[in-house]
């Protein structure tokens, strides 16, 4: 009897070990999709200490890497979110984030054919959820952007036609991610009325972007471009101001500020 009771109170001590377990696993989860939410929606300050939380336990938990890394790219340290990317990558090769990532470090840096066969991997990957699919198309268009802007006339006319539809394709896929919107809003901005330009559909765009992710700096400073090109002077200084605040160094606003 005192071998059987023994025996239950193994049992008994490996059952509340593995339900313990389980239990710090489903918080774990549960706080990496809240700082995805949080990342989404641009508010990264608040995802970057929930992915550190994460990696305080789970160091190699390569999810809550790729959103620090993320976090450090959006700040524009390319240097350091590149470093933890390529980790990333090498120990798995298909993280479809960090491929998307890199992709936008390729794309700044000029390195278009790098960046496009990167996406390629993604969009050549099966079972691809809707999100990362859309932001891939994204990245179609803002590296062809990219080929308009450094070739000449032929070019423009060869890689600009494909922009728009790259971002539509986008937005059919994922319409409520904010690089979506912020993409198609830009396009609409900045493009001649003969390849889709369309002031009022970028005003369209460019607030619904503010709207779900009222962080997002480049989609303000965006807006303020929008508003300075209607002559609304008091919007335009509302969200320049609002940009400031967000990211002082925003790229957009010190180009926006070069030619005041």
């Amino acid at each position: 009897m005192r071998k059987y009771l023994i025996i239950l109170g193994i049992i008994a001590i490996f059952c509340f070990a593995y339900a313990s377990l389980a239990a710090q696993e489903i918080k774990q989860d549960a706080l990496l999709n809240d700082a995805l939410v949080l990342l989404k929606f641009r508010k990264d300050k608040d995802a970057r200490i929930i992915f550190e939380k994460i990696l305080l336990k789970e160091p190699n938990n390569l999810d809550a890497l790729w959103g620090k890394a993320e976090v450090l790219r959006r700040s524009r340290d390319y240097s350091q979110s590149e470093v933890m990317f390529q980790e990333i990558l090498n120990k798995n090769p298909e993280h479809i984030p960090s491929l998307i990532s890199m992709a936008y470090i390729k794309c700044k840096d000029n390195n278009l054919g790098e960046a496009t066969k990167l996406v390629n991997r993604v969009l050549n990957t099966e079972c691809l959820d809707k999100d990362n699919q859309a932001l891939a198309y994204v990245m179609l268009g803002n590296i062809n952007s990219r080929w308009a802007i450094k070739g000449g006339f032929l070019s423009k006319i060869k890689y600009g036609a494909k922009i728009k539809s790259y971002f539509l394709k986008a937005k059919e896929l994922s319409p409520d991610l904010p690089e979506i919107h912020l993409a198609l809003g830009t396009f609409y901005l900045l493009a001649p009325k003969i390849i889709g330009g369309n002031l009022e559909k970028a005003m369209e765009e460019l607030e619904y972007t503010v709207k779900i992710a009222p962080d997002f700096a480049t989609a303000n400073v965006r807006l303020a471009q929008y508003h300075k090109i209607k002559g609304d002077s008091k919007k335009y200084v509302f969200y320049l101001n609002r940009t400031k605040e967000l990211d002082p160094k925003n790229e957009v606003l010190q180009e926006l500020n070069k030619n005041q």
